[in-house]
């Protein structure tokens, strides 16, 4: 009888482990399925979140109202259209730690966009 082995994996085929970001942004992908939640998210509330950081230091109490009208309007999109419980309830900081990947992200693509740097963002 003979026996067959096979040859062990190397390390190029082996794929990496992801990282904690991408599996953040695999749960915000799982959890932002429904394009009208998805729509209420990018299209409604981050606009009305960024409006409210920007007027918060003139008008506090406008921007803390500005900025619990967009909570409000992304969490209507995942309980009447997700139908599941949003992320910032589940683990607390990964709303905060994605926001603040993609602020990176657009400031980095902003800077090469100006001839600033020819690196990544974060790198």
């Amino acid at each position: 009888m003979t026996q067959t082995t096979t040859p062990a994996p190397t390390a190029s085929a082996v794929a990496p482990r992801p990282t904690r970001l991408e599996r953040m942004a695999a749960t915000y992908r799982e959890d932002h399925q429904n394009p009208i939640n998805h729509f209420l998210h990018v299209g409604v509330g981050w606009p009305i979140a960024a409006v409210a950081v920007i007027v918060a230091p003139f008008r506090p109490m406008l921007g803390l109202e500005l900025f619990i009208l967009s909570y409000a309007v992304m969490w209507t999109g995942h309980f009447v259209f997700e139908r599941n419980l949003p992320t910032v309830f589940r683990h607390p900081t990964t709303p905060f730690v994605m926001a603040w990947t993609v602020i990176r992200q657009i400031i980095a693509g902003v800077g090469r966009l100006c001839g600033f740097g020819g690196g990544r963002a974060g790198s």
